[in-house]
């Protein structure tokens, strides 16, 4: 996916030029798409728990770290009879955020299946954590925005940028603005902001 916004200078804007009120409305409505996709995340982190609860109390491990990668080793290791169920509902969930999983119904899987299914997993849990991480720190930044901007501290990213966008004079803002796309660039696939980048370092 990618998006072409038009940049062109707002004569009644300070913003820099790659800055225009579409381009900010734009950083708005994915700083909202970004939280989103986390909490959907960490929805489905928190199933996928559930699930491995289920697992290390078949398996009588009561004290085993509930994460993918240690869970499914002993998977591996003991033959996974009889938690059928709890693997089903752990690929369905994995599915519905896009990672791969066995086609093979779960009755068939071969131990292979089990390790390919349980390293769909941690990556989920592995990239919920580094999304995590991003997403505070964007919301961090808008913190900063919004105090500077006397915004109501429930004002939401899209109406963050709203604001801006409608704004003649937001320069002290840039620097927290310039961080925000850059950490979009980190979160996204590659190339969804990276023509704000090479706009920028136009000389």
């Amino acid at each position: 996916m990618s998006y072409r916004v038009a940049l062109q200078p707002d004569p009644s804007s300070t913003w820099p030029a790659m800055y225009t009120p579409e381009t900010l409305r734009h950083i708005g409505t994915q700083v909202e798409a970004l939280t989103s996709q986390c909490s959907s995340l960490k929805i489905h982190k928190r199933a996928i728990e559930r699930q491995l609860a289920s697992i290390a109390a078949h398996i009588q491990e009561q004290d085993v770290v509930l994460i993918p990668r240690t869970v499914f080793l002993l998977l591996e290791t003991r033959g996974s009879g009889g938690v059928s169920d709890q693997l089903e509902q752990i690929a369905r969930i994995i599915h519905e955020e896009g990672y791969w999983k066995p086609q093979e119904r779960v009755q068939n899987y071969y131990r292979q299946d089990v390790y390919h299914l349980g390293k769909s997993a941690q990556r989920l849990f592995d990239d919920y954590a580094a999304l995590d991480r991003q997403v505070e720190q964007l919301h961090i930044r808008l913190e900063h925005i919004k105090e500077r901007w006397h915004m109501a501290s429930g004002t939401t990213p899209q109406g963050v940028f709203e604001c801006l966008a409608a704004a003649s004079d937001t320069a002290k803002v840039q620097g927290e603005v310039d961080t925000i796309v850059e950490l979009l660039e980190q979160a996204t696939r590659p190339g969804w902001f990276r023509w704000l980048f090479v706009h920028r370092r136009r000389p």
